[in-house]
C-alpha cells in the first residue's frame, strides 16, 4: 500500500498539469465552436469582431502551442516516470548524457506553477550554461520534489495564519570549478531539530495525512547519490528551510555545426 502510495505521489504533479491543460483545451475548445458557428451563420464583420474580442481568440490562438507542449511534456513525464519504476527493478540507471540544469529548473518551476501552484513567486535567474553528467528525466524530479516540497513548506503560513506572506522561493545557482551546486531557500517556518536528521528517511513526512508520502525527499535523495552528488538540508539564517544539491559538472557540449 506504501508503494501504490509513493507512485501515485510521484504521478501526481504532471498527471495535474496534463488534466488542468486539457479542461483549458475544453474550454477553448467551446469558444472556436460559438466563433466558427457565427462565421459560418454569415454575422456581420462588425458582430464578429465583438465576439471574438469577447470570447478573447487571440490570446486563445496565442495560448494554444503552450498548451500543447505542456501536454505533451507532462503526458511524456508520467511515461518516464513508469519507464523510471521498471528501470528500478532492472537496477537500470537508464540513457546518460549531458545535462544542462538550467532548462530543467525552468521547466520544474513551470511545472509546479501550472499544476499545483499558481500562487507561488520563484525567484531563479539562469545564469550561463551549466552541464552535469546524468538523466534528464531524473534530475527534473528532484528539483520537482525541491520546489514543490518548498511551496508545500511556505504555503503552511498562510494556511494556518501565522505569516500572510505570498509563499516564495529562491533559488540561487552556481558552477565553479568542477561542481554545480544549487541552493533553494523558501519563507515557510523551517525544519524543526527533530525532523533534521530524518528528513531523508523513506516513508517520513511532517506533511497531514494524505497530504505527503514520505518519499519524494527519500527518492531524490537516493537519484542524486546515483549521480556523484549530494542532497543536503538545513534552516536559513533569515528564516525558512534551505536545501543544498550539489552535483559534479561536466564539459558543455559543443554547439552543433551546420551541415
Amino acid at each position: 500500500g506504501r508503494l501504490v502510495a509513493g507512485v501515485a505521489h510521484e504521478l501526481n504533479n504532471p498527471i495535474s498539469f496534463v488534466l488542468g491543460n486539457v479542461h483549458a483545451l475544453g474550454r477553448y475548445g467551446d469558444r472556436l465552436r460559438t466563433y466558427l458557428g457565427a462565421i459560418h451563420a454569415g454575422a456581420a464583420p462588425a458582430a464578429l469582431a465583438e465576439l471574438r474580442r469577447r470570447l478573447r481568440i487571440d490570446h486563445l490562438l496565442a495560448d494554444l502551442p503552450s498548451l500543447m507542449e505542456g501536454t505533451l511534456e507532462g503526458a511524456q513525464r508520467t511515461a518516464d516516470i513508469v519507464n523510471g519504476l521498471k528501470r528500478f527493478s532492472a537496477k537500470d540507471r537508464g540513457e546518460i548524457a549531458p545535462v544542462d540544469l538550467n532548462g530543467v529548473i525552468e521547466r520544474a518551476i513551470h511545472w509546479v506553477q501550472k499544476g499545483t501552484a499558481p500562487a507561488f513567486t520563484v525567484h531563479w535567474q539562469p545564469g550561463p550554461p551549466c552541464h552535469v553528467m546524468g538523466n534528464a528525466g531524473q534530475l527534473l524530479q528532484v528539483l520537482m520534489n525541491l520546489v514543490q516540497n518548498a511551496y508545500d513548506a511556505a504555503a503552511t503560513r498562510v494556511q494556518d495564519g501565522s505569516g500572510g506572506a505570498t509563499p516564495t522561493l529562491w533559488i540561487d545557482g552556481h558552477c565553479d570549478g568542477a561542481l554545480a551546486r544549487l541552493t533553494f531557500r523558501d519563507n515557510g517556518p523551517g525544519i524543526a531539530d527533530e525532523h533534521l536528521s530524518r528528513l531523508f528517511d523513506p516513508f517520513f513526512t511532517t506533511k497531514p495525512v494524505g497530504k505527503g508520502t514520505g518519499l519524494g525527499l527519500s527518492i531524490s535523495y537516493g537519484i542524486v547519490e546515483q549521480h556523484g552528488g549530494r542532497l543536503l538540508a538545513g534552516n536559513h539564517a533569515e528564516g525558512g528551510a534551505e536545501f543544498v544539491l550539489e552535483l559534479p559538472r561536466c564539459a558543455d557540449p559543443a554547439p552543433a555545426t551546420a551541415a
